[in-house]
């Protein structure tokens, strides 16, 4: 057996390519992968495919699709993105994350012709990134090179507030020139306990940093934000012009009402300007757990989505709480999948291009629509996607939609292109 691998040591978000030689024509090939994360021992993940070789003896994981197995297509990371947890110690993964130490990934070939182990190193940054704690006017972390590209970019999670996993998709992109900058916006000192109210007043502090850091020192900031994220970022770029450039992954055209845990909020904004809410879209909770409970009678697993869709559509004040991005000076990437079912950013995304175009905005503007994309976190073969397809929950199934061959698609295709746009100049 003749393995050739590529990419045996790579970036996270990179792709690797394994191909086989010198089995017999028409045998089977068994491949099994096993994973666990650095931070997180005892969690682990493993997947498998039974290929065919062809007639000259070779498999080709980008060409040949497994007979069976975890995945179904001709792909070269399948066996990656189709982990599943095989081994189970108690542990929670989104703990604890540490991005110093790299995510080992062992490959086993067995055949007729023998066996063979290779190891994959999966890195989340290069040797040279500088990780920064800030401890000024706000707290945070700056991920950048002693000679970056100058370009800054201030990055904003969803709902869940996890300031650790931004650190996931940090390390790559400041490993690819940026300076990146991770911050909180509610749950930390002095701001929100939850995602209600949350002032803009407290990314002007934010702003002037980025402007006066000797690390960063730029007067144009860029802006990364994903889900409730995205929602900030459209609305920060309404509104301050400093801001040039906006990936919104999973946003919303409009500003929503306060998070409480999943669905529950306050009766107010999650957002505030001055004291004061802006104007929101109400959630009605009596539509999910609605909508909830006939889909569990349907055997069908439930989200957010409709929730959101029909409030909108209720909603007597929409056009008060659109967030006004036709306002913006900023080149803009929207990114979307057509089964996101945390809420119905595909009606979003389309709207926020439209309502550019009747305005005749004079700045770039891009939308990535993937087919059978849900709500993956917004870079590809970190967390299994199957952690989020596949949630037992109230008696039920929670998805965040999608297939697990279309996440993994949008999820590869969109961070590249995430990172052409940030390069690209202004």
């Amino acid at each position: 057996m003749q393995v050739t691998v590529k990419h045996q040591e790579a970036f996270v978000d990179e792709k690797f390519y394994v191909k086989i030689a010198g089995l017999s024509p028409n045998s089977r090939l068994k491949a099994t992968m096993q994973m666990e994360f650095p931070w997180c021992k005892g969690e682990e993940f493993s997947s498998n495919a039974i290929f065919v070789a062809d007639e000259k003896g070779e498999v080709d994981f980008d060409r040949t699709a497994p007979v069976e197995g975890s995945y179904k297509v001709a792909d070269s990371m399948g066996l990656v993105y189709s982990l599943r947890q095989s081994k189970s110690s108690g542990k929670n993964i989104a703990e604890n994350i540490s991005i110093e130490k790299p995510i080992i990934m062992n490959l086993l070939l067995e055949s007729s012709a023998g066996t063979e182990n290779i190891e994959f190193k999966r890195i989340f940054k290069a040797e040279n990134v500088i990780v920064k704690q800030i401890n000024d006017s706000f707290t945070g972390q700056l991920f950048y090179r002693e000679h970056s590209n100058d370009k800054t970019i201030l990055m904003l999670g969803g709902s869940d507030g996890q300031m650790e996993s931004l650190a996931v998709m940090a390390g790559p992109i400041a490993s690819r020139g940026f300076n990146v900058l991770t911050v909180p916006y509610f749950g930390a000192e002095g701001l929100p306990e939850k995602l209600e109210e949350v002032p803009l007043e407290y990314f002007e502090r934010i702003f002037h940093w980025i402007e006066n850091s000797e690390i960063t020192k730029t007067k144009d900031i860029y802006l990364h934000g994903t889900s409730k994220g995205g929602e900030l970022a459209l609305l920060l770029a309404s509104r301050y012009k400093q801001i040039k450039k906006v990936v919104a992954i999973e946003p919303h055209a409009y500003c929503f009402q306060a998070l409480d845990g999943l669905m529950s909020g306050k009766n107010v904004s999650s957002w505030s300007y001055e004291r004061k809410s802006l104007q929101f879209v109400a959630v009605d909770n009596n539509i999910f757990f609605e909508d909830q409970k006939n889909d569990i009678q349907k055997g069908i697993p439930f989200g957010f989505a409709s929730t959101y869709k029909k409030s909108l559509e209720k909603a007597g004040n929409k056009e008060a709480a659109r967030i006004k991005i036709e306002n913006s000076d900023a080149d803009i990437l929207l990114i979307c999948g057509k089964k996101d079912n945390i809420w119905n950013s595909y009606d979003a995304c389309p709207k926020i291009l439209k309502t550019l175009q009747d305005h005749n905005y004079k700045h770039h503007v891009d939308l990535l629509i993937y087919e059978n994309m849900g709500h993956p976190m917004p870079i590809p073969y970190i967390i299994p996607i199957s952690f989020t397809l596949e949630m037992p929950m109230n008696g039920g199934v929670f998805t965040s939609g999608g297939t697990i061959e279309g996440n993994a698609e949008g999820q590869y295709e969109s961070f590249q292109k995430t990172i052409e746009f940030l390069k690209a100049e202004l």
